[in-house]
């Protein structure tokens, strides 16, 4: 790991670190609850992208294995927890162990195969979460249809209560899920997964070990996925295949990474930030049947207007990221946005820095320097 490498994991942790104690200081604080399960829902979907964007960012083999992923570890907790009484942090490993010999599974067979590339890797790996939901659907041993009640595991008394507990192992797991995507783009590793996207028979040509590099991102993304569900199927409570095996979630972290950037490992992490603040806003304003169309027209946008992703637009334009979110915190604020929650008032900030950094370069040109889309350096050296 390099000196840069590590100061960034470093700054990450103690970043974490101030995160953590913030349960202990809510009574002090005078902040509601909802605030750590908001704040758990932001892990939970940093974690997700993060890990999703270490494999596919990173090589360019676009998956949609995220579901299967994330349904094993949901379903682990659910059966091992619940039906087997296994200790509960126990079947949180076990989720992360049975998604990576899933992804070793996906690798093996598709990564032998050079036909299988492209779209039709995308299909296969979509096609895994439909065929584990039938499998779950079929067994009694697994769901049977039925679906499987979480809320009734004992919790350890030693994590506090619930909102607690799931804030502290959300943050956990997002922090091991950056630090990873931090370690492996600096990385070896991560230069060939680069070369791979670049250009894959070259990178073979070269002496890059595309087999080896592309089974170990996915073991990576696989695990984090399947701890990151185990979790997640606490905040569930109930767990049906509907709602595990749907394509939300793969859709959701796709959106997430693409528009935050997926050449850099903070694309993700913005991407999360901004789409779980903006939906959550949005729902509880009481627009939840149009949020995702609005989510999705978003995308849509980014893909034609910021190609590269929200992180290295912002990072390549500070001052006018800075100026959109002050303008936009100002305007919450006249607007009476921090009545409402804080939560209300950051959202106007990041709808309105989006929306800047999203004008027309040409309007900006004599000031700013031009973005290419060559950011594969910048995204490297990070």
């Amino acid at each position: 790991m390099t000196t840069t490498n590590r100061n960034t994991s470093l700054i990450t942790l103690a970043f974490a670190l101030v995160l953590w104690f913030m349960p202990s200081v809510r009574e002090t604080l005078d902040f509601p609850v909802f605030f750590l399960l908001f704040g758990y829902s932001l892990f939970f979907w940093i974690a997700q992208a993060s890990s999703w964007n270490t494999f596919t960012g990173f090589s360019g083999y676009f998956s949609f294995g995220q579901g299967a992923f994330f349904g094993a570890g949901v379903y682990s907790v659910a059966v091992l927890a619940v039906k087997r009484d296994w200790p509960l942090l126990f079947t949180f490993l076990v989720g992360g162990l049975v998604a990576a010999v899933i992804g070793l599974i996906i690798g093996v067979v598709v990564f032998r195969l050079r036909k299988l590339r492209g779209e039709i890797f995308a299909l296969m790996t979509l096609a895994v979460a439909f065929v584990m939901a039938s499998v779950a659907r079929v067994s009694p041993a697994i769901d049977g249809g039925q679906g499987v009640p979480v809320n009734t595991v004992e919790l350890p008394e030693f994590l506090g209560d619930f909102p607690t507990m799931i804030f502290r192992l959300g943050l956990i797991v997002a922090t091991f899920a950056v630090i990873t995507a931090q370690s492996v783009q600096r990385s070896r590793l991560g230069w060939g997964l680069f070369s791979i996207r670049d250009d894959e028979d070259v990178a073979e040509t070269l002496g890059v070990p595309t087999f080896r590099f592309k089974i170990t991102a996915l073991l990576l993304t696989a695990f984090i996925a399947g701890i990151s569900g185990a979790i997640h199927s606490l905040q569930i409570g109930y767990v049906t295949i509907e709602d595990v095996f749907s394509i939300r979630v793969p859709l959701f972290v796709i959106l997430m990474s693409i528009l935050g950037g997926t050449k850099h490992w903070m694309g993700p992490v913005v991407g999360a930030v901004v789409v779980v603040t903006l939906n959550d806003r949005l729902n509880r304003a009481g627009f939840q049947e149009i949020s995702d169309l609005i989510t999705g027209g978003l995308l849509i946008l980014m893909i034609v207007a910021v190609k590269e992703g929200l992180y290295l637009r912002m990072r390549a334009r500070p001052l006018r990221t800075a100026v959109g979110f002050t303008a936009g915190l100002v305007i919450g604020f006249a607007l009476g946005a921090l009545d409402e929650s804080l939560i209300t008032l950051v959202a106007y900030g990041l709808g309105i820095a989006v929306l800047a950094v999203m004008l027309p370069l040409s309007w900006f040109a004599r000031s700013e320097p031009a973005v290419t889309d060559d950011v594969e350096e910048v995204a490297s050296h990070g």
